[in-house]
């Protein structure tokens, strides 16, 4: 999952067998004067942590038989603080070494402090805690794929430690909860599954008050499921519009001001053949008295149309002639 580049890293082609194969490793013990790496223009190995040592220091790995990866535990004396990493380079001057400045700090180190450098051999990871020091760890697009990328340039992990993240122009903190098998763990070609806990400074999204209406609400439900319930009366005939209104937020309807005596209206009177014409339906149809209108008026039949039996039998032009004089 993680990669691993310079000395402190490597295929482990060698299978343990040492610098140069051969032989019992020995132990490798010194101390040097520590400065921060952007003291020697590396400000790439902030991004680590990974370590740049003497030449003399590969000389006396190379004769103890140092299996690889080269790991390190480096100690503070004065205050017993201590962390895990690898190396980069053999090219410091004699007496010093340089840190990325960030291990300097979890270290409680100034520049020209005395610093304890130790070999060690530490087993692979397979699970790695993560805690966010700030909540702006979470604005990353995909902070998964950033941490992963980000931790190729780490050699160790070691619990308690807070790495330094740079991403976008931004650093993010990031504390080591938890690893497994042990607290301190090589991640160089290692398949490491890394869990996230909430940032440090995260807090619960608040929950939203209900809101007043919610509680008449309820308030009117439970009592109206504490009222005894009413013996339920059967009417076969249809009462439309016959309920009675209800507000939103459960108080009793109130008359208005202007007429207290007023009181809610009666339900309207309906005609039950206007809603329901069906009932007093004429069973067969209706029946005409006489013929409809224009019955039996065609060209087959003689008759003009619009004209009607009873105007045969009245006596036309009968009147009486009258004059404008």
């Amino acid at each position: 999952m993680f990669g691993f580049g310079g000395f402190g890293g490597g295929g482990g082609g060698d299978g343990g067998r040492g610098f140069f194969g051969g032989g019992v490793p020995g132990r490798f013990d010194h101390q040097y004067q520590v400065f921060p790496v952007t003291f020697m223009g590396r400000e790439d190995l902030e991004k680590g942590n990974k370590i740049i040592l003497p030449q003399s220091a590969l000389d006396h790995l190379a004769r103890l038989n140092i299996s690889w990866p080269m790991l390190f535990e480096m100690s503070n004396p004065a205050t017993s603080r201590s962390t895990h990493g690898g190396v980069q380079e053999f090219i410091a001057e004699e007496g010093t070494c340089f840190f990325p400045y960030w291990m300097m700090q979890n270290m409680l180190l100034q520049e020209g402090d005395l610093v304890r450098i130790t070999n060690c051999s530490l087993p692979k990871g397979s699970f790695v805690k993560l805690q966010p020091v700030s909540s702006d760890f979470l604005s990353i697009h995909n902070p998964r794929a950033v941490l992963e990328n980000s931790l190729r340039n780490f050699a160790t992990l070691t619990v308690g430690d807070c790495i330094v993240i740079d991403y976008n122009q931004k650093k993010y903190e990031i504390e080591i909860v938890e690893c497994k098998p042990a607290k301190a763990i090589s991640i160089i070609e290692a398949d490491v599954n890394v869990d996230f806990a909430p940032p440090k400074d995260y807090q619960e999204p608040a929950q939203p008050a209900p809101a007043a209406a919610d509680v008449a609400g309820a308030a009117f439900n439970t009592k109206v499921e504490e009222a005894p319930a009413e013996p339920e009366v059967q009417d076969k005939k249809l009462k439309p519009f016959s309920g009675a209104g209800q507000r939103v937020d459960g108080k009793a309807i109130k008359t208005p001001q202007s007429s207290p005596a007023m009181g809610p209206s009666a339900p309207p009177v309906i005609d039950e053949e206007v809603i329901m014409p069906w009932v007093k339906r004429i069973p067969g149809g209706v029946k005409y008295t006489k013929a409809p209108f224009g019955y039996g008026e065609s060209h087959m039949s003689g008759a003009k149309t619009g004209s009607d039996a009873t105007a045969m039998d009245m006596d036309l032009f009968t009147g009486d002639g009258q004059t404008f004089k």
